[in-house]
């Protein structure tokens, strides 16, 4: 388990600041997102948004933590942290979420306890 959880938290890819990606984006392990990325992102561990990233289309992680702006269904299977001065506009599937002051977020948000899977793509 710890080996587990060690490789999902490891940023091992990432769209830097001034790129742009636009396809579907799968990756094993983490993702740092300080570009622009349009079209659906599937990560097997944390997926980290920064201030200036911006992800137009659903993602699909263990964890994401999002700094920037996510426009799409959001899907994170552990949890989802909105950080202040983020922007989420879709809708949230998680079992556990963080959200600071100051973030603009318009949509639903679905929970569900840990010993129940959420909706088929978690």
């Amino acid at each position: 388990m710890a080996r587990e959880e060690s490789r999902s938290a490891a940023m091992n890819s990432i769209v830097g600041a001034g790129s742009a990606f636009n396809g579907t984006l799968r990756t094993e392990g983490g993702l740092r997102v300080d570009g622009t990325v349009e079209g659906q992102v599937e990560v097997s561990g944390t997926l980290a948004v920064g201030h200036d990233g911006l992800i137009r289309g659903d993602v699909t992680a263990s964890q994401a933590i999002v700094g920037g702006t996510v426009i799409g269904t959001v899907r994170a299977e552990r949890q989802i942290e909105l950080q202040s001065g983020s922007r989420i506009e879709g809708d949230i599937f998680t079992r556990s979420l963080i959200m600071e002051e100051g973030v603009f977020f318009e949509g639903n948000c679905r929970m569900r306890p840990d010993n129940e899977r959420e909706c088929g793509k978690c």
